[in-house]
């Protein structure tokens, strides 16, 4: 088990970037941290392997406390991997040498085919022979994830993994670390700005907001219950109707169509989006909001909300 505990991080008593966070993670587990760009998701996750020495509070891993920077000439610690925006690759080494250095532990024919395997999943192959300063920063962030996932640790941190990937690899490398955290138990902890992205993969989340933990909980939750609007922005396109004095937040797909009561709405535009429309539309009071269909709404003039989730 991994044992976050009471840490906080500040560069000065004006700059607190982390205060008071706290939570107990199980093996087998991909738990997912949300929140806003330099709010410190990066910041806990140094902490969390060893990386950066918290300004109070203490990290745990399997009952054992995960020394910091100052207590080791060696920072980090062995089972727990970190991949985040440094990549940390050896530059002047090959594609391929960057992960086989990973995997020497291992017989040459297990090693090759373990290499072979983690190179077709990150779609390097082409590139092996290549030094790794002449790769893009795309083929840099995958190379990276290749080498993490050679070390088979017991914890993986992945800081925005998936930030410079076509749509085809999230899927493909998230697909395959999913199926790693089942058959290896491995804990897996996932950071993004991007709550949509997150929620596909993860059992949990927890949403960062100034330094502290101000919710864990599923993805349902987390999309169909938004607490704020703020929160509920990060997981996908999030509609807020005021009347009187309160606010009805609801998602574009909790809505029906009606001929009478609700809401009067008026259609303005819709645009294609694949597997759905998003067509917009505008209140008698002038305020926007954008309901998802199979197709264009034109003809929608009322609307009921399925939504309970109500802001004073």
């Amino acid at each position: 088990m991994l044992s976050i505990r009471q840490v906080h991080f500040s560069y000065s008593e004006q700059k607190k970037i982390l205060q008071g966070i706290s939570v107990d993670l199980q093996p087998g587990e991909i738990f997912g941290i949300v929140g806003a760009s330099g709010g410190g998701k990066s910041t806990l996750l140094k902490i969390a392997a060893g990386l950066l020495d918290a300004s109070k509070g203490s990290v745990y891993w399997n009952g054992e406390r995960v020394p910091g920077p100052s207590e080791r000439l060696i920072p980090g610690h062995p089972e727990i991997q970190l991949v985040n925006q440094d990549f940390n690759l050896d530059l002047f080494h090959t594609v391929r040498e960057n992960v086989r250095v990973k995997i020497l532990h291992l017989h040459e024919k297990d090693r090759e085919r373990f290499c072979d395997e983690l190179l077709d999943l990150v779609e390097l192959t082409g590139v092996a022979s290549q030094q790794a300063r002449y790769l893009s920063g795309g083929e840099q962030q995958r190379l990276a994830i290749a080498r993490a996932l050679a070390l088979e640790s017991e914890v993986l941190l992945l800081d925005e993994p998936f930030s410079h990937l076509d749509a085809h690899l999230r899927l493909k490398i998230g697909a395959y670390i999913k199926q790693l955290v089942e058959i290896r138990n491995t804990l897996c902890i996932l950071v993004s700005h991007e709550g949509d992205e997150v929620m596909q993969w993860c059992g949990k989340i927890a949403f960062l907001n100034k330094g502290k933990f101000n919710r864990i909980d599923t993805p349902e939750a987390f999309y169909f219950n938004p607490s704020s609007f703020n929160e509920g922005a990060y997981f996908g396109e999030l509609n807020e109707l005021k009347t009187g004095k309160t606010k009805i937040l609801f998602r574009p797909c909790e809505y029906k169509a009606v001929k009478k009561g609700g809401f009067e709405v008026e259609f303005t535009d819709a645009v294609f989006f694949g597997a759905y429309w998003k067509s917009f539309f505008k209140t008698p009071d002038k305020q926007i909001i954008i309901l998802y269909a199979d197709k264009p709404l034109k003809k929608v003039t009322r609307i009921e909300l399925k939504s309970k989730n109500t802001n004073p």
